[in-house]
């Protein structure tokens, strides 16, 4: 449990760089851009895959019994927040009502796995994660950060939010036992 908790916590503060402007100006200046770049993603990579190592290597505790509902709930969820992520990364009509798209999306999934999981691994990693997400919401705001403004993006970027998600959810749905050893159905 321990390696788990201390990939969410790599993982956090790396990502918590960007909410303290004044660390990332300096170390853009120490640094330069793209090697900052560099050295983010791959902490950031490291966080992640220290992660699903300390997940996959820690032991299944019952904290509470999911509700009978919350796979159906899930079900529903997770595919909402892929389109989120996808469109968070897009030039959508998406983007632009939803202050934060990804970060809502991070909490939606979050969220859905916290409803269909139980255990003590899955609430220290989802509740983690929704967690994170609370915290960079909050930030964000009283940054006073809004989505970028710009035209008025096209509907075929929103459908191709929304097909892409909605693909990558299902191919996730079907893959989920394999790549993380728990089917979805």
């Amino acid at each position: 449990m321990s390696l788990l908790v201390a990939g969410l916590v790599l993982f956090t503060a790396v990502h918590l760089i960007p909410s303290a402007p004044r660390l990332r100006v300096a170390l853009v200046e120490r640094l330069g851009e793209k090697p900052y770049r560099g050295v983010f993603s791959a902490v950031a990579l490291l966080a992640l895959a220290t992660v699903v190592w300390g997940y996959s290597r820690s032991p299944l505790e019952g904290v509470y019994v999911p509700p009978a509902w919350g796979h159906q709930v899930s079900m529903v969820l997770v595919p909402i927040a892929l389109v989120l992520f996808a469109a968070a990364n897009m030039p959508t009509r998406i983007r632009a009502l939803v202050r934060h798209p990804m970060l809502l999306g991070l909490l939606l999934w979050a969220f859905a796995h916290l409803l269909a999981n139980g255990e003590l691994r899955s609430v220290v990693l989802f509740g983690g994660f929704a967690l994170f997400a609370v915290v960079e919401i909050v930030s964000a705001v009283a940054r006073g950060k809004v989505p970028p403004t710009e035209p008025v993006p096209r509907i075929t970027m929103d459908i191709a939010a929304v097909v892409g998600g909605l693909t990558v959810a299902g191919l996730l749905a079907g893959l989920h036992g394999v790549l993380f050893g728990v089917p979805v159905m």
